[in-house]
């Protein structure tokens, strides 16, 4: 016997009981127990043992009326062996210590087996599988715990043990002895949705006790509580039975009929659901992964928690798709090309960061397939395979300790994914694993010391790369010979990119360290700290673009004709005179070194399809127009990272003040944060400088297959796939019809534009034909004053008017009083975000485009506002708190 004061360890008691003492000692309210360990059950069924493991063995599993017939005989074997003199004495021992009063019980099975297997468990939750014995008075128990020793050969537990091959030696039951608790109402509550296993909670709940719920003997309402806003939907049901103590017999159970006042009433309040939801995510928290829960409602109002257990999920049917992170490079819909090349490049990033990463060569041969299925082409839309990501990331030792990390900072994942790492079996296993953990943790730590001068190297045999394949002119280069220095540029760039994943490794780890190091030493206001201490340093590679822009701006206002010219002309004239040489020889000087430096910039830079400024430069000359037109000028700029990071520095010594040392090892820590965060952004830039080449060569080869009539528009090249086109090129292509490709291709990028695909969901069915679409959300639906959430990411409350756009190709003006509504930007977007008083995005991290463009130019910014763009009216009056991630709506009547 064993009670909640006690180990009570899975081995002993088996996990449901074993994770309500966990529970107990967490503070979760948990009636009453003591159980009959595994010991009891093999001490008492062992003369029997060889006639149970008989009846097993000849019996037919796959024939049920067989299975039937040996359980009923396994159950008379139980009864007919008892207790045995030493349990049965120690059960009425322990009755008459722990229930003095006599009071009725709940008594419970639970099946143990090897470790890892048994009843509750991630890998084999026996789910409803054992039986349980409700109202039972202090007399009956003794008999419900032989019933509840013979529930583990049910034939329901047969056939499953048979179904999951697992083995029917060596078992035993736990059995759990509970003070029974009078609930008023019960509810099954799920941490995430057994469907999609989205994070969102889902409760469903009846009056009475939770075997109405659980064996479906009641009507149940449900509540979905959605996990980013706290909104609560509800389906009612007429509750007209229930399940309660059988009165007049005074013990066992009774479906009876639920008072008529309370038939369509329902059994929770939004407030309750939410409440019991905050409860959920305590308990999955504990555990690490998602949870069903039992818990039953006292009249008081009291939670009790009766059972906890994994929800089962089938990893081979469920796939997991996200567009959070990489919609920030890829938005909205675009070609096959732009997907094909992308696809590649995840394929030799990760492949040079695995190899850097010491993961041996005979697992990359392994992982070639996942690591060229990263990405999927959903409805035109590129997404994330999350799957695909954490099978191929698996693979480095030290994952495992990031991953909610990555999940959250990186993949910037909502929908819960659940991945069984291949734990090692057996003593030698173990030791292999661990030594390839503590050779990878050394690998981090001498990578660290060497990334300055690794990701220097890679700046510097990059650039050089780049000179040589830019080196003439793209468009005079035969066919063959474009696509031979294609692929030789990719291939040498597949040895240098692994280095910013590095980067981005110790980006993740050391954002952990930060937050670890708050959350211990009891630091407030986490998300304004980020924000302000994120400042200074050295310049990232956006904002140093964007400064170069408003020095052209400075000197177009330091010259009167210039002045005037910008202020009155068109871009594409003031650009041919510049060209023609008609224009101040320093500002046409200093406008193509801009050019020059940062010509593959623009609006949505990586898809292949759009121009960016190498191709239309007096896009530049719009861009220092605009900002010639305003007031912004480099030192006021400056001026304002400057003082951010300052209040940063004194709000953190306003919350440590005397600890000195602490203040100093956090300031490092963001030093070092700030350092990862210039690389990676560097590295970015190379990126659009790696898919600004590849973009000069494609469309070079679109041009010549329109010359020779294979194409009827140079631009239809990017309809193909690049196996396509260069298939077409070199003779290894499936097909010589590219333009019917093209057709099909149109045809589906029309259609896909007028969709609206999640950003992140779950199937188990053939993706293709299960992507769903987002529901109908308008500004109706929010109502005046009410708070839209999300994550502040740059402090400071403004008011303004929102302007709601879905590109940066503003059509019209943009006041100097507007906010900035969009679902995520790049930095095509710089120049309106810079022009904002606020900015508001659906998506995005702290670490995300929009939040560090906010943080550098003292924007008051908030990102992951769920259906801002749809909730928020066009033009209404908001007002916008930066370090709270609140947005109001203060009047929806548009200016």
């Amino acid at each position: 016997m064993e009670t909640l004061g006690e180990a009570m360890s899975p081995d002993a008691v088996g996990w449901k009981f074993a994770r309500l003492k966990t529970l107990h000692e967490r503070g979760v309210r948990v009636p009453g127990l003591f159980c009959l360990t595994g010991a009891a059950f093999h001490r008492a069924v062992a003369p029997v043992a060889d006639t149970i493991d008989a009846l097993v063995r000849e019996t037919d599993l796959d024939d049920w009326e067989r299975v039937c017939a040996t359980s009923a005989r396994i159950r008379d074997v139980i009864a007919g062996a008892g207790l045995g003199p030493e349990v049965e004495r120690a059960l009425e021992e322990r009755l008459a210590a722990d229930f003095p009063d006599g009071p009725l019980l709940a008594v419970r099975a639970s099946v143990i087996g090897a470790p890892g297997q048994g009843e509750d468990s991630a890998q084999n939750p026996f789910a409803g599988m054992s039986d349980s014995f409700l109202y039972v008075p202090p007399s009956g128990v003794k008999e419900a715990v032989l019933k509840c020793w013979a529930s583990a050969f049910s034939p329901e537990g047969l056939l499953y043990r048979h179904r999951q091959r697992l083995p029917f030696s060596g078992l035993s039951v736990a059995v759990g002895v509970q003070r029974m608790v009078f609930g008023e109402r019960s509810l099954v509550l799920f941490t995430c949705d057994p469907t999609s296993y989205a994070r969102d909670t889902v409760i469903s709940a009846s009056w009475g006790i939770g075997e109405g719920v659980v064996q479906e003997k009641a009507p149940v309402d449900h509540y979905f509580v959605h996990s980013r806003t706290g909104d609560v939907e509800s389906v009612v049901a007429r509750k007209t039975t229930m399940v309660t103590l059988d009165a007049e017999r005074g013990h066992g159970t009774v479906e009876t009929a639920v008072a008529g006042e309370r038939v369509d009433v329902p059994v929770l309040s939004d407030e309750e659901a939410r409440s019991l939801a905050a409860l959920g995510r305590d308990i999955e928290q504990v555990f690490g992964e998602p949870q069903d829960i039992e818990a039953t409602i006292t009249e008081d109002g009291l939670v009790h928690v009766v059972q906890s257990r994994p929800v089962t999920i089938e990893a081979d049917r469920h796939r997991i798709w996200s567009s959070a992170n990489v919609s920030e490079s890829f938005p909205d819909t675009t070609t096959p090309m732009t997907y094909s090349v992308a696809r590649r490049f995840y394929w030799l990033l990760n492949y040079d960061y695995l190899r850097r990463s010491g993961v041996p060569e005979s697992e990359l041969h392994d992982l070639h397939e996942t690591m060229t299925r990263l990405l999927g082409f959903l409805d035109n839309r590129i997404y994330h395979s999350i799957n695909s990501f954490i099978r191929m990331l698996s693979a480095v030792p030290m994952f495992d300790s990031v991953r909610r990390d990555w999940e959250r900072l990186v993949a910037e994942l909502d929908t819960f994914y659940h991945h069984e790492s291949a734990k090692p079996a057996g003593l030698r296993a173990r030791g292999r694993r661990a030594v390839r953990l503590v050779t990878g943790w050394g690998r981090v730590v001498r990578g660290y010391r060497a990334l300055p001068r690794d990701f220097t190297d890679f700046q510097e045999r990059w650039s050089a790369l780049l000179r040589e394949v830019r080196t003439g002119t793209t468009a005079s280069e035969h066919p063959l010979k474009l696509v031979a220095d294609y692929r030789h540029t990719w291939r040498t760039a597949g040895q240098l990119w692994g280095i910013t994943l590095v980067n981005y490794q110790f980006m993740v780890l050391f954002h952990k360290a930060v937050e670890l190091a708050m959350d211990r030493w009891g630091v407030d206001e986490q998300e304004t700290l980020f924000s302000q201490l994120l400042c200074g340093g050295r310049q990232l590679k956006g904002a140093e673009i964007a400064l170069s822009a408003v020095r052209l701006a400075e000197l177009v206002r330091a010259d009167a004709g210039l002045h005037d010219l910008f202020l009155d002309g068109q871009p594409r004239p003031i650009w041919d005179r510049l060209e023609a040489g008609k224009l101040p020889r320093d500002f046409t000087e200093e406008v193509h070194r801009h050019i020059e430096r940062y010509g593959d910039r623009g609006i949505a830079e990586l898809k292949l399809e759009k121009a960016n400024l190498r191709d239309t430069p007096w896009e530049l000359i719009r861009l220092v127009q605009q900002y010639a037109a305003s007031d912004l000028t480099v030192a006021d700029m400056e001026e304002v990272e400057r003082a951010t990071r300052l209040a940063g520095e004194e709000l953190l010594h306003g919350k440590l003040p005397r600890a000195r040392l602490r203040r100093a090892v956090l300031l490092g820590l963001f030093d070092r944060l700030r350092t990862t965060l210039y690389y990676r952004e560097v590295g970015r830039y190379m990126r659009s400088e790696l898919f600004g080449y590849s973009k000069q060569v494609i469309r070079a080869l679109g041009v010549e297959l329109h010359r020779r009539e294979v194409l009827a528009d140079p631009e239809d090249v990017f309809f193909l796939d690049l196996d396509e086109l260069f298939g077409f090129v070199d003779g290894t292509g499936s097909t010589r019809d590219l333009a019917g490709l093209v057709a099909i291709r149109r045809r589906d990028l029309e259609k896909s534009r007028a969709l609206r695909p999640l950003r992140e969901f779950a199937t188990g069915d053939v993706v293709a034909t299960s992507v769903p679409q987002e529901e109908e959300v308008s500004p109706a639906d929010t109502e005046r004053g009410l708070a839209l959430r999300g994550l502040g990411s740059c402090p400071g409350k403004v008011r303004g008017y929102a302007r709601v756009l879905s590109n940066p190709g503003l059509d019209g003006d943009f006041p100097a009083d507007s906010i900035l509504i969009t679902r995520e930007t790049d930095p095509g977007w710089l120049y309106l975000m810079l022009a904002s008083k606020g900015i508001v995005v659906e998506r995005g991290s702290l670490l995300s485009h929009t939040a560090i463009t906010g943080r550098k130019f003292g924007i008051p910014t908030i990102v992951g506002v769920p259906d801002a763009t749809r909730r928020i009216p066009d033009g209404s009056l908001i007002e916008v708190d930066g370090g709270t991630g609140s947005v109001v709506i203060l009047d929806e009547a548009p200016r």
